[in-house]
């Protein structure tokens, strides 16, 4: 029996927003795409499982329908749709014309009786009908070849619901569901039914009396205080079995003969979910459609012999600009071996040319063969473009090449244009979103898991073709992202700012830094019984043994045998799905004071500096080199911040004594013939509240900055109303709480927390702030009304981060987007000097005779390794470059430390 499917498509809309309105999901430029992302998923989720034989979508039509002419107040306890669901509507349309399905709209009629009129018709045709839909209002519909198909449900697969559904839900046959529903009433939809008489009540009565009209016909059979209520309601009841019935009438032109089967048109698809930037569904698409595999005329070629390199060479050259990737052995440059290189200066034409071929391309093998790419690969009059160029370019240096910088990073680019989120920067995904391309996978060439294998033993054909795709779709991406780099206004950033950057955190990375063994294998030791010993204590808290890392175990003692909430005065203590609530902030939070919540805290802080740090960072120890070798990420912080990873250095505490103790660990390289060496550690002084000096034109903070006061104790000052000679240190710590805190969005209530008043005195005090520093809060409130006018918002170097929240009705999303809107101008303004005096540190270096080395960047920190002997030089050099990066209103200030650890240099 062929099958019709039926969506309610503003019903699974509104499912869709709501499901995922606590999510942050947006395209780039701030458009909000949740309830299109829900919507879109939950119809290919069905045509895909279900394959129906043929499929329709009805809307609600806009205006009021023939139950508002009958009852006014119909619906009127609705809230108005939220307006970035509203939005999308025409976003969702797109999507339904896309996947070839028809869409019924009707004036003057609600979906649900469209629905119900071409279910009619489809089951008087002999189809099977499916009702898309969760609600309950439908089961009057319901028949032998007509059920519902619930996908309203989170977490569990869909539920047919047919005849006995329906009477396990209402009692009663699908015929008699109306009677149930005027009854009982609806209050979503404003149908008043009989006032005092529920679910319950509706069905017994209808069981017992088989319709509203058998009700009224025997109501004198009906229990006296039931009957009281009806007779009251009597009006009411009529007028609601009129609205609850839904019309299998409406006049349709054209009607069911429109509908056809599903006939999805991929290339639109891929175009439209590029645009909402649903990476996933795309590659969805692409897997799908064998048109979308299509991947044009190529001319690929592998480079065999020496007349080929010249030939490839040749042309690259004559061309002035080409693309270029790597194929190695290892995500780690510092530990990869090159396998291959690829080139392409034209769509469609790459070559590859193999490390590892059985013939020599060229006499003299590997070396041979870099010598005569050297040419081509350092020639500083060629634009050179790749995919993270960094990763190439410290490939390239292990093999004695000596590169240029790169020209053109497609994946920082693909960030700049962005606003810095919510994209995904990779060369698989922007193929999928620019090009509609699925590239061959990696994983198809080397597996994946425990049947992973290296790249060189792969055969040579199968690299090749990857390879060549690769080069392709970089040099592609690379016109693409240069003409989008000038429409979003990120080409200066880019170009000036990203670009200049890349070599020198390569140079960065290629350096590393030496740690002391010797130093993290006795903390580590020390740890471990440290570690038993709090759980010792644990368990005698307890008063027996149980299993510290557990948390059903650890909330069964803490709220159950213990019940510290009654030591606190804490009247219910938080739950989670499963659970008692047992996480870190919140025990700190509600149960800071309790004897064994301080133990399981400082247990867990010793155990997780010991796993993340202790016993990890000699792992991370280059064998060749003896140094950890870092890598840091342009791409992955939306204020623009940088990151660092394997291992990450941002991270290690530094308020805690352990966290502190773990930079002992961190040493300069060993004294040589330039004699001791020691670490300089560079470290902007306040910088955030400097930047947010000069953007707000604060005169009290310029003119503190200006005569190098310290400006907590200025700020506690000027809140307290007193001399600064009368500043106590609890002040000073109250005043550099709100300093910082309101940057991050902090509230009374955090504030409170961080400072010990009480959250009547915390409201206060951030009043006294904005009181004593108005002109900082009509910088906040100007910066909020730009975001929503502009919907970005942008740092002092041009970076712009995507603000579509600010106008949110959702108040959480609300709420975050208006704290990103206001810390990102002042952060990532702090992170563009920074880059900024990095570039200029570099260059300044390099062209003296000093023999410092730029090792690491740590937020508002440069740490340097400096022969003893040139530390003023050196020193001098640094300031220059860090405090001259940008011309505030205020001065740059830089502080310094240094020592013969990292620890010593603070």
């Amino acid at each position: 029996m062929p099958r019709l499917f039926l969506l309610d498509g503003t019903a699974l809309a509104y499912r869709s927003h709501y499901a995922l309105a606590k999510s942050t999901l947006a395209t780039a430029d701030g458009t909000p795409t949740g309830a299109t992302y829900g919507f879109a998923m939950t119809l290919r989720r069905i045509l895909t499982e279900e394959e129906p034989d043929l499929f329709a979508v009805a809307f609600d039509a806009p205006g009021p329908t023939f139950r508002h002419e009958r009852y006014k107040e119909y619906k009127a306890t609705r809230q108005k749709a939220p307006s970035e669901m509203i939005a999308q509507m025409e976003f969702i349309r797109e999507i339904v014309r896309a996947h070839g399905l028809p869409i019924f709209e009707i004036p003057g009629f609600e979906a649900d009786d469209v629905i119900g009129t071409l279910a009619l018709e489809g089951e008087k045709s002999g189809h099977e009908v499916f009702l898309v839909t969760g609600d309950k209002d439908f089961m009057q519909l319901v028949s032998e070849r007509v059920k519902l198909y619930n996908v309203f449900r989170p977490g569990q697969p869909p539920a047919i619901q047919g005849l006995q559904a329906t009477r396990d839900k209402f009692g009663t046959a699908p015929d008699r569901v109306c009677d149930v529903l005027a009854i009982m009433g609806d209050s979503s939809d404003n149908i008043p039914g009989v006032k005092g008489i529920g679910e319950k009540g509706a069905i017994k009565l209808v069981s017992e009396f088989d319709s509203v009209a058998g009700l009224l016909k025997r109501l004198d059979e009906v229990p006296e205080k039931t009957r009281r209520k009806i007779e009251a309601d009597l009006e009411n009841l009529e007028l609601s079995r009129e609205l609850v019935v839904i019309n299998t009438q409406v006049p349709l032109d054209p009607g069911f003969e429109a509908i056809t089967p599903p006939a999805p048109d991929a290339a639109r698809l891929i175009q439209l979910f590029r645009e909402f930037e649903f990476v996933s569904l795309v590659d969805q698409v692409v897997a799908a459609s064998p048109e979308a595999h299509d991947r044009g005329q190529r001319d690929y070629n592998t480079v065999t012999d020496r007349a080929g390199l010249d030939a490839m060479c040749a042309e690259l050259h004559e061309a002035g600009s080409y693309a270029l990737d790597t194929e190695t052995t290892s995500l780690f440059p510092m530990e990869a071996e090159i396998v291959g290189m690829s080139f392409s200066a034209a769509e469609g034409r790459a070559w590859y040319v193999p490390f590892n071929a059985e013939s020599p391309i060229v006499p003299g093998g590997k070396a041979g063969l870099i010598d005569a790419l050297r040419p081509l690969l350092t020639d500083p009059g060629l634009e050179r473009i790749g995919q993270n160029t960094k990763y190439d370019w410290l490939v390239m240096g292990q093999l004695g090449l000596d590169l240029p910088a790169p020209t053109f990073d497609t994946m920082v680019a693909s960030f700049c244009i962005s606003g810095g989120e919510r994209r995904t920067h990779g060369l698989d995904a922007l193929a999928l979103s620019y090009f509609g391309l699925k590239k061959i996978p990696t994983k198809d060439l080397i597996g994946t898991g425990k049947k992973e294998i290296t790249m060189d033993r792969v055969p040579i054909a199968q690299v090749a073709e990857y390879a060549c795709e690769d080069a392709d779709v970089t040099w592609r991406l690379g016109r693409v992202l240069e003409a989008e780099l000038e429409q979003s206004s990120s080409s200066s950033l880019f170009h000036d700012l990203e670009m200049p950057l890349v070599p020198v955190l390569g140079a960065m990375e290629e350096r590393g830094i030496k740690i002391d063994s010797k130093l993290l294998e006795d903390l580590r030791t020390q740890m471990e019984a440290e570690i038993e010993e709090l759980k010792y204590s644990l368990h005698g808290h307890a008063g027996e043994n149980f299993n510290v890392n557990s948390t059903k175990a650890l909330g069964e003692i803490l709220f159950e045998k213990l019940r510290i909430q009654e030591q606190t005065g804490v009247k219910r203590p938080k739950r989670t799905r499963t659970g008692w609530a047992t996480d870190a902030d919140y025990l700190a939070d509600k149960y800071g004071e309790v004897e064994i919540v301080k133990d399981l805290l400082l247990y867990r802080e010793v155990q997780k500096l010991k796993s993340t740090y202790v016993d990890a960072l000699p792992r991370y120890v280059n064998p060749k080199t003896g140094r950890i070798h870092c890598s840091f990420s342009q791409v992955s912080a939306a204020t623009g911040r940088l990151a660092s990873s394997d291992p990450n250095l941002q991270n290690i505490p530094v308020r805690s004594e352990r966290g502190r103790k773990l930079r002992e660990a961190f040493i300069p390289r060993p004294d040589d013939e330039r004699g001791k060496w020691v670490l300089l550690a560079a470290d902007y002084s306040q910088i955030e509240l400097r930047i947010l000096a000069h953007l707000s034109g604060d005169e009290h903070l310029r003119r503190t900055f200006e005569e190098g006061l310290d400006v907590h104790a200025a700020t506690a000052s000027r809140i307290f109303n007193v001399m600064p000679e009368m500043i106590t240190r609890e002040m000073r710590s109250q005043a550099k709480v709100i300093n910082f805190g309101l940057l991050y969005g902090m509230g009374p209530s955090r504030v409170a927390r961080e400072t010990g008043l009480t959250l009547a005195e915390a409201r206060k005090f951030v009043e006294k702030y904005f009181a004593s520093f108005p002109t900082v809060r009509g910088w906040m409130d100007s910066i909020l009304e730009g975001a929503r006018k502009n919907g970005y918002v942008e740092t002092l170097l041009g970076r712009r981060r995507r603000m579509g929240e600010v106008n949110s009705t959702n108040s959480r999303l609300r709420a975050f987007a208006e704290n990103a809107a206001i810390n990102t101008p002042v952060q990532g303004s702090a992170a563009d000097v920074i880059k900024r005096a990095m570039i200029d540190l570099e260059e300044r270096l390099q062209g003296s005779q000093l023999a410092a080395r730029m090792l690491l960047q740590v937020h508002d920190e440069l740490v340097l390794e400096v022969p003893e002997r040139e530390l003023e030089d050196t020193r001098e050099v640094v300031r220059k470059a860090m405090e001259e990066a940008c011309v505030l209103d205020v001065p740059l200030k830089v502080d310094f430390g240094w020592g013969r650890n990292w620890l010593e240099a603070h």
